[in-house]
C-alpha cells in the first residue's frame, strides 16, 4: 500500500511539472493573440502604451500611447525600412494586412522623445 501511494503521488508530481510551462509569460509581452505577438524592448517602454489591444473585427493592430506620435517606422526582420508612416496623433490604428507572416520591429517616433520606442512583432 505504501508503494502504491508512492507511486501515484510521484505520477502526479511528474505529470503536474511536464504540463507547466517551462518559460513564463513574458512581462515584456504587450499583445499576444494566435494571429499577433507584440512586446517591448524593456519593461520601463510598457508605460508608453495606454492601450496596446488586436482587435479582431478589424483585423487590426489599435494602440493609444501616452506620447503623441509623429510617426511609425516599420523594419523587417533583416532591420530594413519597409515603411516610414506619418501618424500625428496618440491613437493608431495597424491593419495586420500590411504584413506578411514573419517577424518585424515598429519604431513610434514621438514628440516628446529624442528616442522612437521599438517593439517587436511576431506575425503569424
Amino acid at each position: 500500500m505504501k508503494s502504491i501511494i508512492l507511486i501515484l503521488t510521484a505520477s502526479v508530481l511528474f505529470s503536474t511539472a511536464s504540463l507547466a510551462s517551462t518559460s513564463p509569460e513574458s512581462e515584456l509581452a504587450i499583445i499576444s493573440t494566435a494571429k499577433v505577438e507584440m512586446s517591448v524592448v524593456n519593461v520601463a517602454q510598457k508605460d508608453f502604451f495606454q492601450v496596446a489591444k488586436y482587435n479582431s473585427t478589424m483585423d487590426a493592430l489599435d494602440f493609444v500611447t501616452k506620447d503623441y506620435i509623429n510617426y511609425i517606422q516599420i523594419f523587417n526582420n533583416k532591420g530594413e525600412l519597409q515603411y516610414q508612416l506619418p501618424v500625428m496623433s496618440n491613437k493608431l490604428k495597424i491593419s495586420r494586412k500590411m504584413f506578411k507572416n514573419g517577424a518585424y520591429k515598429i519604431g513610434f517616433i514621438t514628440n516628446n522623445n529624442k528616442t522612437i520606442q521599438f517593439t517587436n512583432l511576431q506575425v503569424n
